[in-house]
């Protein structure tokens, strides 16, 4: 038996899926398949049923997800094995959205790399949706997101920063308020991405049309649309404050009421904290390009 068919194992009951468990764990499905193909005939015994398309644990899979939850925990623990703060080794795997990774997490990684040159940091990019869903099924420590305030029961949420959002068009557009710009182009960005449901659900409630529109992927690609004049979008501020200062963007007016993201650092409860982990969180709690 191998650590990687466990984490296999323990990803598709937490995902309660053979496909979910193989994106988060960037194994193909054949791959899962086959780590707990390798289970079963190591045990004797299946750990699924399978009903069709779905799957539920066998008694003697119930039983085998506790064991495997403390051995995963004793890993991690093992890794992370250290004397003090100054020889601190270990694995971070962290989870960050791609503005709060160019605004204000490059200057944390920076200096926690600096502090702690033995531990492994691995960051991926993601959507705040994703991150998320990385937590539950274990993939990530850490997930750093910047979204509508986070109601996770599973999840242990702290608040960073809060973050205005702003409408924003080409310096050389005429338009003054939202609504005077009902039938521009608008620029989304995907739409599992919190932001994108946040304007989508604004711009309906205000009645206007969302028909005209592209789709993006990248924030800075969404940046240069609008600056170019191609149409108008829902940007953090802290992405476009200096093509505002530029004034290669401007902003469109909206009193209605305050536009705000909140910049939050996140982790499962049940997840064992090492040093490595303990001390990053203090350190993007503490520091101020995150916290002002």
């Amino acid at each position: 038996m191998e650590i990687r068919q466990f984490q296999s194992f323990k990803t598709v009951v937490d995902m309660n899926s053979f496909t979910k468990a193989a994106q988060a764990l960037q194994y193909s499905q054949a791959t899962i398949t086959s780590h707990i193909q390798q289970l079963e005939d190591e045990i004797g015994m299946p750990l699924f049923d399978r009903l069709g398309k779905k799957i539920q644990l066998t008694a003697v899979g119930h039983k085998m997800y506790q064991y495997v939850v403390e051995l995963l925990t004793s890993y991690s623990k093992i890794k992370h094995l250290s004397s003090d703060d100054l020889a601190l080794k270990g694995e971070l795997r962290i989870g960050a959205s791609e503005t709060m990774t160019v605004y204000k997490l490059a200057s944390v990684l920076s200096m926690y790399k600096r502090k702690y040159p033995d531990v492994t940091v691995s960051l991926i990019n993601d959507n705040c949706l994703p991150l998320r869903e990385r937590l539950h099924s274990g993939e990530l420590d850490i997930a750093i997101t910047l979204e509508p305030k986070v109601n996770d029961q599973q999840l242990t949420v702290e608040v960073c920063s809060e973050e205005p959002l702003v409408f924003v068009e080409g310096f050389n557009h005429s338009k003054r308020t939202l609504v005077e710009t009902n039938g521009e182009c608008i620029i989304f960005s995907e739409k599992n991405c919190s932001l994108r449901r946040f304007f989508e659900e604004l711009l309906i409630e205000k009645g206007m049309n969302t028909s005209n529109h592209l789709e993006f992927t990248s924030m800075e690609a969404m940046k240069q649309c609008v600056a170019s004049g191609l149409g108008i979008s829902l940007m953090p501020y802290i992405s476009v404050e200096a093509l505002l200062q530029e004034q290669k963007m401007k902003v469109i007016e909206f009193s209605d009421r305050d536009l705000m993201f909140y910049a939050q650092i996140s982790y499962h409860k049940n997840k064992w904290l090492s040093k490595a982990h303990k001390k990053f969180i203090e350190m993007v709690l503490s520091n101020e390009t995150l916290t002002q």
